[in-house]
């Protein structure tokens, strides 16, 4: 008898220690060799150094039941081709479905490519293939050991903003056009078209016996650096100066926000701030804005790490899934103007600058969509731990707005907002800011309503998973 209720004992108190939520980490590095292009420009750059590592990192949670996986990976973006190799991989190196495997793009603007391309050479194309093949592979890796690291956690949420760091990068001018960072000191400058978000969150896994895992969220655009030396840009120095203050073997991953219409440009900078611009620009010190955003974000985060507040774990649930949105068919103007400049008539068309550039790219959306299709599928990725915690990724670059309006209509009382999460299909404006026009709304692939729908897609996501967890 005492055996038998021994054996009864035991049988319950298996899925109890297994409900026991638990939280893991890993990093890898990724940083490549000399030779491979890099992406974020117009003009092809080929990397010739490393000014510091590009990493994939990886936290793991687990409800005991159900594991998630949370990836960060330094590069300007992942497309879907990749990920048709990426998803399967990752399960099935840890067993994770799709649906809870979440990855992100920080966006750094010198990283690699992601795929081959039409303006790299057959040998540069074969680099690229091979390092995404690379990139898959350690994405796996990265899994399966934050999983193994996994210890037994609990989760506290801290929020604060980080200020004067962030900046609205359109601008209207004095003859009523929209512009995308048209000069810091520009005087047809007339007022920025909208205001930054400048919320900062910070996720806090304390684990029993082993180092605390930090995810910090913070949204706006890494391309501080530039030129051809690998570099993670400001996303990489929040990590490593966040990690070095507090001490102890913490660990950081950083997941980007909604961050298509804000840069580090501040207009009339004073004295102080040019001086970081003219380092990183004569190259005395290519790493000066990097470095003083990851202390200023790192800092922000500092300052709440110790008065996190404690809030439950729960079931660990995600969602993954297929929306259409209407694409953003070229105008009969854009296809004149596009005309006008391939036969050397640009002088005639009202656009200049990054506009001009943008609208008669050879792989821009006004040449590829010019025969359609008027609808495009875009992944909405979903994922939440308990009542208390949600993730929503939107796969591209998704205006600040669209980022507070998720939030906002979140039935979770935290939500974490990270662009190019699963996916890149390039800027999402708002319905407001593509009205107005201007660089996104000339390079967006998708017309005006997507930012809406975007918005809906991913409350209604966060919506259903909410109500699983009440089942």
């Amino acid at each position: 008898m005492k055996k038998l209720v021994g054996i009864a004992l035991a049988s319950l108190a298996a899925p109890l220690l297994r409900a026991e939520f638990s939280a893991g980490f890993a990093r890898l590095d990724i940083t490549p060799p000399p030779g491979l292009p890099m992406p974020g420009y117009f003009s092809k750059r080929i990397g010739d150094g490393v000014l510091d590592p590009l990493c994939v990192e990886c936290v793991a949670v687990s409800d005991g039941t159900n594991d998630a996986l949370i990836y960060s990976v330094d590069d300007l973006h992942l497309t879907g081709p990749f990920f048709e190799k990426a998803f399967p991989a990752i399960t099935a190196a840890t067993g994770v479905p799709r649906d809870r495997i979440y990855v992100h793009s920080t966006h750094t603007h010198t990283g690699v490519a992601d795929m081959p391309r039409g303006s790299y050479t057959p040998e540069e194309n074969q680099l690229v293939t091979a390092y995404a093949e690379l990139r898959v592979a350690k994405l796996a890796d990265a899994g399966r050991a934050a999983l193994a690291d996994r210890a037994p956690a609990t989760i506290s949420i801290g929020q604060t903003e980080c200020k004067d760091v962030s900046f609205i990068r359109r601008y209207r001018m004095k003859d009523g056009s929209s512009r995308t960072n048209p000069g810091t000191s520009n005087p047809d400058v007339v007022a920025a078209i909208g205001t930054p978000d400048e919320s900062l969150r910070v996720v806090r896994f304390k684990r029993k016996g082993t180092p605390d895992i930090a995810i910090i969220n913070f949204g706006t655009h890494p391309d501080t650096v530039g030129g051809t030396k690998y570099s993670a840009d400001w996303p990489g120095a929040v990590r490593q100066t966040f990690e070095s203050a507090i001490g102890g073997g913490v660990k950081c991953l950083f997941l980007n926000g909604a961050q298509g219409d804000v840069n580090h440009h501040m207009r009339l900078p004073p004295p102080a701030r040019q001086a970081l611009y003219a380092a990183r620009g004569n190259g005395t010190n290519p790493k000066a804005i990097a470095i003083f955003m990851g202390r200023a974000v790192a800092g922000a985060a500092i300052s709440v790490w110790d008065i996190c507040e404690d809030v439950p774990s729960g079931p660990v649930r995600g969602i993954v899934k297929a929306h259409p949105l209407p694409t953003n068919r070229p105008s009969a103007d854009e296809i004149k103007w596009i005309e006008l400049f391939d036969a050397g008539r640009k002088n005639e068309i009202p656009l200049k600058g990054m506009e001009l550039t943008t609208l008669t790219s050879p792989g821009g959306r006004a040449r590829a969509l010019k025969d359609g299709p008027d609808n495009r599928e875009i992944l909405i990725s979903t994922l939440v731990i308990g009542d208390a915690l949600a993730f929503a990724g939107i796969p591209g670059e998704p205006y600040v707005d669209i980022g507070r309006a998720i939030k906002a209509q979140s039935p979770f009382a935290t939500t974490i907002v990270s662009c190019l999460t699963n996916g890149s299909h390039g800027y999402f404006p708002s319905t407001q800011a593509h009205q107005e026009g201007g660089y996104e709304g000339l390079s967006s692939w998708f017309a005006a309503p997507a930012g809406d729908m975007i918005v809906a897609a991913g409350v209604t996501q966060l919506k259903e998973l909410r109500g699983q967890n009440k089942e």
